[in-house]
């Protein structure tokens, strides 16, 4: 993951000194992330600093993935509030930026056991998992590079990336027919362990925005 950041970087460095941004504009931008869809409020305070809100979400996203020889259906529906601080260290586009990301992302997780699955050490047979993953830190911080470039006297295209570092995700879960609380509760922690190798959750956007 650092080796692509350093890359992105060394990128948008080079495009960056093609373009810039002018001080004392506000702009309403739209545009989707790593965390789903996004409307984007910021403000261009000087040629060094910028503020920007967005709130992301609203779509959710079926799959099915198999952990630990488990195979649920996914219902995922990423989303939040993030709060950033731009910083331009070279007085045009490029941007270092920090804050806060309070997260609602909550994905659904269900299994229908029918045939031999290992669940927290107990063989079962049949049953059913009626679970969910949250982010294990409701509030995390949130770290990017970006840059943003003008498109015409009123629009700017935004890229950006970063990590929202989460702490990873915590996993919860309903055991029903005859599998046991108690494994299902094992079989959840050994869900988080997988997840959680990487304690943050990459954060990527494109936003069009309409400077006024």
């Amino acid at each position: 993951f650092m080796k692509h950041i350093v890359i992105a970087a060394t990128v948008l460095s080079f495009f960056g000194a093609m373009s810039f941004a002018d001080p004392g504009q506000t702009s309403l931008g739209l545009g989707v992330s790593t965390v789903g869809p996004q409307i984007q409020f910021a403000y261009r305070q000087s040629h060094t600093l910028g503020y920007r809100g967005f709130v992301a979400g609203g779509m959710s996203d079926k799959a099915t993935q198999t952990e630990s020889g488990v195979t649920y259906n996914v219902d995922g529906n990423m989303g939040g509030i993030g709060m950033l601080l731009d910083y331009y260290p070279m007085n045009n586009g490029l941007r270092v930026s920090g804050g806060l990301f309070s997260s609602n992302t909550k994905i659904g997780i269900k299994s229908t056991i029918t045939a031999p699955t290992d669940i927290g050490g107990t063989v079962y047979s049949s049953g059913t998992i009626d679970g969910n993953l949250k982010f294990a830190r409701e509030i995390s911080p949130l770290l990017s590079f970006g840059n943003d470039w003008n498109m015409g006297s009123n629009w700017t295209l935004g890229a950006e990336l970063g990590a929202i570092f989460n702490d990873g995700f915590k996993a919860k879960a309903t055991a029903g027919g005859a599998i046991s609380q108690t494994d299902l509760d094992q079989e959840m922690k050994t869900l988080e362990d997988t997840l959680n190798k990487a304690k943050f959750y990459p954060y990527v956007s494109l936003i069009a925005s309409y400077r006024f």
